[in-house]
């Protein structure tokens, strides 16, 4: 009996065409990564080479200049040992009292800069302003959400930086519970980080953040940026308060 020659089926064309078609894909995901790391690194090109621009001050608005005017170095912020400084109500002296008096002065700049927001609806720094309103009467958790309404949306704004930072560490000084007070504090000390140095609150940042990374038992770190505070204000009242805060007058 002859036998029947056998004979190899022909090799199928499905594999191949499957391999190749997975390394188009495989080139196309290459590509598409490349091509978004070169996006981000454009994007961080351009956020280091172009400052973002500050939001400072307050609008051209007749309303907004008249509540500055009656506020300007009349209105405590009662901070505790911090400092605080805006362009809405400058910086009162130490020792400065809120009574009767400036709660009534408050109140007619809320009104003054509501009437004001509603012709700028859009401008975040009349929410800072009300925010910083809201701080001097004591409102820190309401306080608080107005500045976040502010740096939450991207805005740079130091004033809202510097407000946000003392009224998280004014709650800190509420707080029973020691974990949270340390969160409190060094979310604080952030926010004073994050200011600005081209601000004019800048300064007032050095000086409160070295007061709590004091208080936060950063103290190497703390007396650092006491000197840092040191080449801008050497001389002034508020420079031997520091000293003196930190423990550091012979130094």
């Amino acid at each position: 009996m002859r036998g029947t020659a056998m004979t190899e089926p022909a090799p199928t064309s499905a594999p191949v065409a499957e391999i190749e078609r997975r390394l188009r894909w495989r080139v196309l995901a290459i590509a598409a990564f490349i091509a978004l790391m070169v996006m981000l690194a454009v994007i961080a090109a351009v956020s280091v080479l172009v400052p973002p621009r500050l939001l400072a001050g307050l609008p051209d608005d007749a309303d907004a200049t008249a509540a500055s005017a009656i506020l300007h170095a009349r209105l405590p912020m009662r901070t505790g040992a911090l400092r605080f400084r805006s362009t809405l109500a400058g910086e009162a002296p130490p020792g400065a009292v809120f009574g009767a008096n400036e709660e009534r002065l408050a109140g007619r700049a809320v009104l003054l800069l509501e009437r004001a927001r509603a012709r700028h609806r859009n401008d975040p720094r009349l929410e800072v302003a009300l925010a910083h309103l809201d701080l001097a009467r004591q409102r820190h958790a309401l306080a608080e959400r107005r500045y976040r309404a502010v740096t939450d949306r991207g805005a740079d704004s130091p004033e809202a930086r510097l407000g946000l930072g003392v009224a998280l560490a004014l709650q800190a000084d509420a707080e029973p519970d020691p974990e949270r007070v340390r969160a409190l504090r060094l979310e604080a000390i952030a926010q004073f980080l994050a200011v600005d140095p081209r601000d004019p609150t800048y300064t007032i940042a050095l000086y409160d953040r070295a007061l709590l990374l004091y208080q936060v038992g950063r103290r190497a770190e703390a007396l650092r940026v006491m000197h840092a505070y040191a080449e801008r204000d050497s001389v002034g009242p508020w420079a031997g308060r520091l000293k003196q805060a930190l423990g550091a007058a012979g130094r």
